[in-house]
């Protein structure tokens, strides 16, 4: 239905008919699903809230990535910081449209790559990549509207506390 990247845990919907998967669909191309995202990034930002609004293409140079340009597709994410230590801030991001990498292409872009990303970051610490899809809100076929939550993993709380 959609997907997440593989490092990411989360969250994710799938749909058991051919109706379902063209509702949800609609809803995802129409950006009416609400994705809420949990990442740890390298410093602190500066400012406690604010929206990333820069278009992403896939990185002629390296094609397995995607880079901020100005020729991309628009792409926008807002984050609020939650927590923060002397080394990691603790973000919930909010992606408003869903490009590649979106999140981890604009947390890199402004300094603050992902902790654990190997693509756009350092990609050394531990084993895992520090983003994980902790809510999605959609409207199921019936006409309800419903959120779907994944408890965080509690090494995101550990390396900032």
């Amino acid at each position: 239905m959609h997907r997440l990247d593989r490092a990411t845990s989360g969250v994710i919907i799938g749909a058991r008919t051919q109706h379902a998967l063209s509702w949800l669909q609609q809803q995802f191309a129409r950006r009416e699903a609400k994705k809420t995202y949990i990442a740890v990034v390298e410093g602190h930002v500066k400012q406690p809230e604010a929206i990333i609004d820069m278009p992403i293409e896939r990185n002629p140079k390296a094609p397995a990535t995607h880079r901020v340009h100005a020729n991309g597709k628009n792409a926008v994410t807002s984050y609020k910081v939650l927590l923060e230590n002397e080394r990691y801030s603790l973000l919930e991001l909010r992606p408003t449209t869903g490009r590649t990498h979106q999140l981890r292409v604009h947390l890199a872009h402004i300094g603050h790559p992902i902790v654990g990303d190997p693509l756009y970051g350092s990609g050394k610490y531990g084993d895992r990549l520090y983003l994980h899809a902790e809510k999605l809100e959609i409207t199921l076929p019936d006409g309800q509207r419903r959120t779907f939550e994944a408890p965080l993993p509690p090494e995101f709380n550990e390396l900032v506390a």
